[in-house]
């Protein structure tokens, strides 16, 4: 299997087992080299994989828990800036095992949130420019279709006033202030998830992942805003990169926080489930409560 190897924040290749051990009998590579493969959950230096012993190659002097937080592989702890923002990017759709090596900060990735807002910004511009009323294109997207509540619904969006494109804007620049906090509410209940499932993560790791694995979905899924003239085809190709960019999302947030992507796909639905339960139940209960008073 083969075996990705760093040194100094800086990716060296991909290499076989092999290579690697003749690298490091040559002095090509060293003991304190980061390392990893498919299926380990952190970067790992090379003096301490039990493969290359016989090499003769010295145990690193670190231990492989202080390994990730020793040298980040990501291009956003290593400096801010666009390109190491659009590097990030690329990473995380390459090699989200590298995100085992981050720091995450909260305030590193609450500012690459912020970021990937202000990229999505045109987009949004471009969809209110060109559709000034969402709204009535939803509207006539369900009035294809051929049942009577749908239809229904159809007719009093379209009875909606439409708002003026500048307030359109305003709200939606003002919505995109207050988003990353909102991720950052939500990925608190899903540290709350992991507890449950006793799962160890810090919160800030927790909630800094989150950040990461979304701003990185708001880039992904940002060009499609362009399809609002037509909402079928929006809703079409939408769901079908919606998926691969799941995929990733969860890889970068199980990587990130030394999680199987699966688990954190399972928590994240049993929190989800748990939010929607309470937000039914607890109406229905109110309502039910008033009925039981007024009788």
């Amino acid at each position: 299997m083969q075996i990705h190897v760093a040194r100094n924040s800086a990716q060296l290749g991909i290499f076989a087992p092999e290579e690697i051990q003749a690298g490091l009998q040559s002095g090509r590579f060293l003991a304190s080299d980061l390392a990893w493969r498919d299926g380990m959950p952190a970067w790992t230096p090379l003096g301490d994989w039990s493969e290359f012993r016989s090499v003769g190659v010295p145990s690193s002097p670190s231990s492989t828990t202080a390994a990730p937080t020793s040298v980040s592989m990501i291009p956003w702890e290593q400096g801010k800036s666009l390109g190491s923002f659009f590097a990030t990017i690329k990473l995380a759709i390459t090699n989200p095992a590298s995100f085992s090596t981050g720091r995450f900060a909260f305030g590193d990735w609450l500012a690459f949130c912020y970021v990937a807002l202000a990229i999505s910004i045109p987009f949004q511009t471009v969809q209110l420019i060109f559709n000034e009323d969402p709204g009535r294109s939803v509207a006539e997207f369900l009035q294809g279709f051929s049942s009577p509540v749908v239809q229904s619904v159809a007719e009093e969006m379209l009875k909606a006033p439409s708002a003026p494109i500048g307030i359109e804007i305003a709200s939606t620049i003002v919505g995109l202030a207050f988003a990353p906090l909102l991720y950052a509410f939500f990925a608190l209940l899903h540290w709350v998830g992991q507890r449950v499932f006793q799962i160890q993560v810090s919160v800030e790791r927790t909630v800094a992942a989150t950040l990461l694995a979304t701003g990185l979905l708001i880039i992904v899924m940002a060009p499609f805003q362009l399809l609002s003239f037509n909402i079928g085809a929006q809703i079409i190709i939408s769901s079908l990169f919606f998926i691969p960019a799941l995929i990733i999302y969860f890889k970068c947030f199980g990587a990130a926080t030394g999680v199987s992507p699966w688990k954190q796909f399972g928590i994240s639905c049993f929190v989800w489930f748990v939010l929607c339960c309470c937000c039914c139940a607890l109406p229905f209960a109110v309502l039910g409560g008033l009925g039981a008073g007024g009788v």
